[in-house]
């Protein structure tokens, strides 16, 4: 899991009018908790859109008087007019103690049933993974070369090391559905074949 450093400020009272004021100064209230007493504590809106607006997900390292903290971003609320961010949740993570996060998936390689006309769909975009922070990886990495037409990839296909998927087995990451048009290389192969067969017999005839 990549890594993001974050510089917070301890928030000395707690209130609606403080909080409303801290976001006058684009300033995103926020709280951690986990591994004891909750802290809450201010960044810079500009931090914050760093680790919101992307897919990827951060260990980011918050810290706040000095100390620093090892966490990720469990929650966000934004305006609902503005979008601009008004609170925002951190789970403070404890070494040895596994994690639960969303990681996004990222597909490799050119599939063979796209090639042939097929179009391909992702309904599951994120894996929910279970484990300690040094096993989780930047993304999940999918190969669909050889993915062909009517073919998918569940959940129950992959394994990742020291990590659990939490999702059910029987979801479907990926699949090529078929295009009008579209040919299956096996079918396609089929074809060349029997078009070879009626030219020789053709051929045959005509020698006849």
């Amino acid at each position: 899991m990549k890594t993001i450093s974050i510089e917070g400020s301890a928030r000395e009272s707690l209130g609606k009018k403080e909080a409303k004021q801290a976001r006058k100064n684009e300033l995103v209230p926020c709280v951690m908790y986990g591994g004891g007493a909750q802290i809450h504590f201010t960044m810079s809106e500009k931090d914050f859109n760093k680790i919101t607006y992307t897919p990827e997900v951060f260990n980011i390292l918050i810290t706040i008087d000095g100390t620093e903290h090892s966490t990720i971003l469990r929650d966000s609320q934004f305006h609902p007019t503005t979008d601009k961010p008004v609170h925002a949740d951190f789970l403070k993570l404890v070494a040895g103690s596994p994690v639960t996060v969303s990681m996004p998936v990222v597909l490799t390689g050119s599939s063979l049933g796209v090639k042939n006309g097929g179009r391909l769909q992702t309904p599951m975009r994120k894996l929910t993974l279970k484990g300690e922070l040094a096993n989780i990886p930047d993304n999940v990495e999918i190969d669909i070369t050889d993915l062909r037409i009517g073919q998918s990839i569940k959940v129950g296909t992959l394994a990742i090391k020291g990590l659990e998927i939490l999702d059910p087995a029987s979801n479907v990451i990926v699949t090529v559905k078929t295009a009008r048009g579209a040919i299956d290389e096996e079918e396609e192969g089929e074809e060349e074949g029997a078009e070879g067969e009626a030219t020789a017999e053709e051929s045959a005839e005509a020698e006849a």
